[in-house]
């Protein structure tokens, strides 16, 4: 059980330095776009950096998921990478369908990953959030 539990504590902070990182460096890249297109943007360009952010925010949401289906897989808990990847991202998701499941001494990580899915998708929403406000904020500045 303390393995699982270490293990447990890898996978979450692997998760969270993922997505920490992604942070940090949308972060650097906003920064160099804004200094690229002055303080002000266009309604189009404010959508575009709306896109590729959300588009970045996935793809950090799918490394997270990647990195718990190589878990499965590395521990024999499904035949194949496509079957640990389909029950991650459910779990992850918190859909849960339960067509896939773990044997029993591995189901604990599910849960783990839902938990740690739901703050990732929270930590995501509040960076979201924080773009759409700034990006409309110095829209309507120019209004």
């Amino acid at each position: 059980m303390m393995l699982k539990l270490l293990l447990l504590f890898f996978l979450v902070s692997a998760c969270v330095v993922i997505h920490g990182a992604g942070m940090v460096l949308g972060l650097r890249w906003l920064s160099h776009t804004r200094a690229r297109h002055g303080h002000h943007f266009s309604l189009w360009e404010s959508f575009r950096i709306l896109v590729q952010v959300v588009y970045g925010l996935l793809i950090l949401h799918l490394l997270q998921i990647m990195v718990w289906a190589a878990c499965y897989q590395w521990n024999g808990c499904f035949p194949d990478f496509p079957t640990a990847f389909y029950y991650s991202a459910t779990s992850y998701s918190t859909v849960g369908y339960g067509d896939v499941i773990p044997p029993d001494n591995w189901r604990i990580l599910g849960s783990v990953e839902a938990v740690t899915g739901i703050l990732m998708f929270g930590w995501s929403t509040g960076v979201l959030l924080s773009v759409v406000n700034h990006l409309m904020r110095r829209f309507t500045e120019d209004m």
